[in-house]
């Protein structure tokens, strides 16, 4: 299950904030734009597979909610750059998605904009071609989302998609 961290960060390119519907720049609403602002640049350097450059858009504390059938505890940071090192060596990525637009998310007590992102969209995942073999590929739906703290940085993150049944498809289980 450990090479399926490489899908923690999947929603990281061309990323597009969507207005407020009210057109109104609230405090939220410029909290939100700001946090965009961090998620295009995650996306960038997730495309780019700099680690150091996307551990910097975390806080140390950053935890991923265990949204895995079976799995009850939250990834930490390390988990994930564990994850992704050995994923970027093994997989290559492509977001499949091409009007990918990150939306605002709510506290889920008020209902109210608090400056979270949120996002959904499909990912690939492939192995690459090599002399004896063809590529073979998969493509997940996701739903994603990032909390932020009061420095910017994401501190939690929420991913929703059928990633153990893609990686079975993909290596042949």
């Amino acid at each position: 299950m450990k090479h399926l961290a490489f899908l923690s960060l999947p929603a990281f390119l061309l990323a597009a904030c969507a207005p407020s519907a009210d057109g109104g720049s609230s405090e939220a609403d410029a909290l939100f734009e700001q946090n965009c602002e961090t998620a295009r640049a995650l996306i960038r350097d997730f495309d780019n597979e700099d680690i150091p450059a996307i551990r910097a858009h975390f806080a140390d504390s950053a935890r991923w909610r265990a949204t895995t059938f079976g799995k009850t505890d939250p990834a930490s940071l390390e988990d994930k750059v564990n994850g992704w090192t050995k994923a970027f060596a093994q997989y290559d990525f492509d977001l499949v998605t091409e009007d990918l637009r990150l939306l605002p998310g709510v506290n889920a007590q008020t209902g109210e904009p608090d400056g979270s992102v949120r996002v959904y969209f499909d990912w690939e995942a492939a192995i690459p071609a090599t002399d004896s073999t063809e590529r073979k590929a998969v493509t997940i739906t996701y739903y994603e989302s990032w909390d932020f703290d009061a420095d910017g940085k994401i501190w939690l993150t929420q991913i929703f998609g059928d990633e153990t049944a893609a990686m079975q498809a993909l290596n042949g289980m």
